[in-house]
């Protein structure tokens, strides 16, 4: 039996076959709202530590030493427990990539602009060699005991490449540039890392 509309378009009990579709976009939107601010809530934190450090060099150091606790971790685990290990790689992956962006696209730069630009590019080839391991460690057997060495050749590459920026690069270039540029690059900084995060 068909129901009669009324000049509104309605059916005489009021019901337009608009509603259902209204509540599924409301749904819709509402799913996509809380994940947005989900989202913005996971950038947040993973961004916090290096922005309450309000130093550019000090929260680079904060994240090279948070990437080495999350290497002890992955080196603490067996080789039977694969799936924490593809869980902590992931996280490790994350970490580094939001830090080299961070540092290729706001710190190389200004290094590149002072008359580093021979460090900056030797700093950016070392994140491809990171990247490179990240990759092969991905594609591994997480139970394979190339997994270990594979993971000691990162540590290897990665505490040199910190040591050469936190002892020699990073507290040059803070020297170098007035109070108000050093601000200025770690707002930069901190606006790279939460679109990354």
């Amino acid at each position: 039996m068909a129901h009669s509309r009324t000049h509104n378009g309605r059916t005489p009990n009021g019901q337009g076959g608009s509603s259902i579709l209204s509540s599924s976009v409301k749904g819709l939107l509402l799913t996509a709202g809380v994940a947005a601010i989900a989202n913005i809530g996971r950038k947040m934190a993973v961004q916090a530590p290096t922005a309450m450090a309000q130093d550019w060099c000090e929260g680079l150091i904060k994240e090279h030493k948070a990437t080495l606790a999350v290497i002890d971790k992955l080196e603490q685990l067996s080789s039977d427990q694969s799936e924490r290990r593809a869980m902590l790689l992931m996280n490790l992956k994350h970490m580094i990539t939001k830090h080299a962006m961070q540092e290729e696209n706001v710190i190389y730069p200004v290094l590149g602009q002072g008359g580093e630009g021979d460090a900056a590019r030797s700093l950016n080839s070392d994140h491809g060699e990171v990247k490179a391991m990240l990759y092969e460690l991905g594609h591994m057997d997480k139970g394979d005991p190339a997994f270990n060495e594979t993971l000691g050749r990162l540590r290897s590459a990665l505490e040199e490449h910190m040591r050469q920026e936190e002892d020699e690069l990073f507290p040059a270039l803070r020297e170098r540039l007035s109070d108000e540029e050093n601000k200025k690059l770690s707002r930069e900084m901190n606006m790279a890392g939460l679109i990354l995060a």
